[in-house]
């Protein structure tokens, strides 16, 4: 995997390196919030180390592999990554947590009309976009193959599928 000048001249420009700073503190915030949601209810997990990944990928690449042969979370991290895929059981994880923690949220600090509308608005905006996801085929119990690479460019290209299915 070679970089070309522009590559490099742009990796080492003063913005760059900004940016790859600010990614990397925001990649360390998505995992924290992560991480605590491994505990808390309603808190989510993989969307979170998600997002994590993807700021990783963009200033710090060798902190992704964590996140994606972690044992419980790295399959759905990876179909995500690679395919745009959410599980069935994500989406409705997903779902249920925003209207539970919208209820919730409405209960205790009794927020006015339009703050509700508001903030009810984007929950079901994310929630449309999250249920829109595919859900990719059933995996198999065989452990997973490292599909996603650690070259920020070439994920983002469609990849046939390792063992395609059938």
């Amino acid at each position: 995997m070679g970089t070309s000048n522009h590559d490099q001249t742009a990796s080492t420009a003063p913005g760059a390196n900004r940016r790859h700073h600010l990614y990397n503190v925001l990649a360390w915030i998505c995992f924290g919030l992560g991480f605590v949601g491994m505990v808390v209810p309603l808190m989510p997990t993989t969307v979170f180390w998600i997002c994590a990944t993807w700021l990783w990928l963009r200033s710090r690449p060798h902190r992704v592999r964590f996140l994606v042969e972690h044992p419980r979370f790295g399959e759905s991290i990876r179909r995500f990554l690679d395919h745009g895929e959410i599980c069935r059981t994500g989406k409705t994880a997903a779902a249920v947590g925003m209207a539970g923690s919208l209820v919730i949220w409405i209960a205790l600090a009794t927020p006015s009309w339009p703050i509700i509308l508001l903030v009810g608005g984007i929950l079901a905006l994310v929630a449309l976009w999250i249920l829109t996801r595919p859900e990719g085929s059933r995996r198999t119990s065989t452990p997973p193959q490292m599909a996603v690479t650690l070259d920020a460019s070439a994920w983002a290209r469609a990849k046939p599928p390792v063992n395609p299915p059938g």
